[in-house]
């Protein structure tokens, strides 16, 4: 294992453990949809790690969901400047990277390391690119729902929701030009296995 490697993977584990603490945390707060939402996490996490998802992306997605989570749970949203952006153009690419390496463990995508690819080799960019543009359109509808809902709990206008959808479309082309970039290094001979 890479120094790289043993770093991401020690990142990981401090963000399962701090999910599994800020659910006992919220719990006994009584806190409980904060509970339920870092329990949801929790287990979304160990299953990334499980399918063998490379290191670094499933540390980079464990810490950018504890956050996005913590500033749900904190309203951070509303109270943070800007705090809205950040986390809308690093969570949806840093989800669809995750999917994309879920799928193909999977093998219901093909791998981008795998030899005569060439003609293809953009198709890893591009598909965690829409997906994560995907994914940002449904937190959207997600935010537009619960605004209807219960409107002072969430006050989005046309503007957030086009910043938004700008900045997950933004965050997922640079994930998946990462994504490819990872492919393609480790398609080179001299690399070592993951």
């Amino acid at each position: 294992m890479t120094s790289k490697n043993r770093v991401g993977s020690w990142v990981f584990l401090a963000a399962v453990a701090v999910a599994v603490a800020s659910a006992a945390y919220l719990g006994l707060m009584q806190r409980w949809d904060g509970m339920l939402r870092f329990a949801a996490v929790t287990v979304v996490l160990l299953l990334t790690r499980r399918a063998k998802v490379p290191t670094g992306f499933v540390a980079a997605f464990a810490v950018l969901v504890l956050l996005a989570m913590w500033g749900s749970v904190q309203h951070w949203y509303a109270e943070i400047p800007h705090f809205d952006t950040v986390v809308h153009v690093l969570t949806p690419g840093s989800l669809a990277a995750v999917s994309y390496f879920l799928l193909v463990d999977a093998g219901l995508l093909p791998d981008a390391r795998e030899p005569g690819r060439q003609v293809r080799g953009w198709a890893p960019a591009l598909w965690v690119g829409l997906v994560g543009t995907t994914a940002a359109v449904l937190w959207e509808y997600y935010e537009w729902v619960v605004e209807q809902i219960s409107p002072q709990g969430m006050l989005v206008g046309y503007t957030d929701t086009v910043v938004d959808l700008f900045a997950g479309m933004c965050g997922s082309l640079v994930a998946g030009m990462l994504v490819l970039r990872w492919a393609r290094r480790r398609s080179e001979p001299s690399t070592t296995p993951r």
